[in-house]
């Protein structure tokens, strides 16, 4: 393991407040002997080609700055390149689920800890087709919605605003026929949404599995039924509150792998990007990756 910090930073999330922090993190490593090699990024394709530039036995650590999409595009380059070293995480995004659940502040000083002073936790990684994710995947109606809720909303109302737009979409719902296949047990049903956990948080709601687990070697699988409107906003209440597992209207199963086929298509998420198209096939990279917790 190198003396090096390779920090990949977005300079525009979380309303591009990171880029006046990065004196006090450089103070912070140096103090520490460790020497950072920032990487200014625009895109994800702009990650993966500077990661592969990289030789990984100089780094001590490869740290997203941003949020759940930045962290998406480093670890999915981190995985494509073959980069081992341990990832750290700077919570400077509009959503920070994966730093939330990990319990990683979003203080300079104490998140820089995490990286000199923290511990190590194996982290499952879902892979999807050729792309990967470490927190959540979805599709159906509420993926629709967090695509289209206006940034300056989302800086301003934080997880209300998906909330307001989501129950604004409900009496325009249609459903779709999922076929799905979970560790070689088939599964027919109609359905709203489906959502594929890694932890437990998705959307800035902390607690929508309460007993998600990013190192159990599983993925958590949820569909929500087609129900008469009353039901939905009731799911939509269960949804935010942690409490859907207790809902007959929800579908749920844990796996390692798992096939998914839609009628007709829909739109899909991966970690808050727009992700890849149906069908899916599903695995579960058991701890293939370190995080630096605290």
């Amino acid at each position: 393991m190198g003396n090096k910090v390779g920090l990949f930073y977005n300079p525009v999330a979380g309303e591009g407040r990171f880029k006046f922090k990065l004196d006090k993190v450089i103070h912070s490593f140096q103090s520490h002997g460790l020497q950072l090699e920032p990487f200014r990024i625009i895109n994800n394709a702009d990650i993966s080609k500077k990661m592969s530039r990289l030789t990984p036995d100089d780094y001590h650590t490869i740290v997203a700055a941003g949020g759940d999409g930045t962290i998406n595009g480093v670890l999915s380059a981190m995985m494509k390149s073959g980069v081992n070293a341990p990832l750290g995480i700077f919570p400077e995004g509009t959503s920070n689920d994966v730093a939330s659940y990990l319990g990683i502040p979003r203080e300079v000083h104490r998140y820089c800890n995490v990286i000199t002073r923290g511990k190590l936790m194996g982290c499952d990684v879902g892979k999807v087709n050729e792309s990967y994710f470490v927190n959540v995947a979805s599709a159906g109606f509420l993926t629709e919605t967090a695509h289209e809720v206006d940034y300056r909303l989302k800086n301003s109302l934080g997880r209300l605003a998906y909330y307001l737009k989501a129950v604004e979409k409900l009496p325009w719902l249609k459903p779709f026929t999922m076929h799905v296949t979970i560790d070689g047990n088939d599964y027919q049903l109609e359905a709203l949404l489906f959502i594929l956990l890694n932890g437990g948080t998705a959307g800035g709601f902390k607690d929508i599995l309460p007993a998600g687990s990013m190192n159990d070697g599983l993925m958590d699988f949820l569909a929500i039924k087609p129900a008469p409107p009353h039901s939905l906003g009731r799911i939509l209440h269960s949804f935010y509150r942690g409490r859907l597992l207790e809902d007959d209207d929800v579908f749920y199963c844990q796996g390692q792998r798992i096939s998914v086929h839609l009628n007709p298509d829909t739109p899909t998420d991966i970690d808050g990007e727009i992700g890849p198209p149906l069908p899916w096939e599903i695995e579960v990279l058991p701890s293939a990756i370190q995080i630096r917790v605290p």
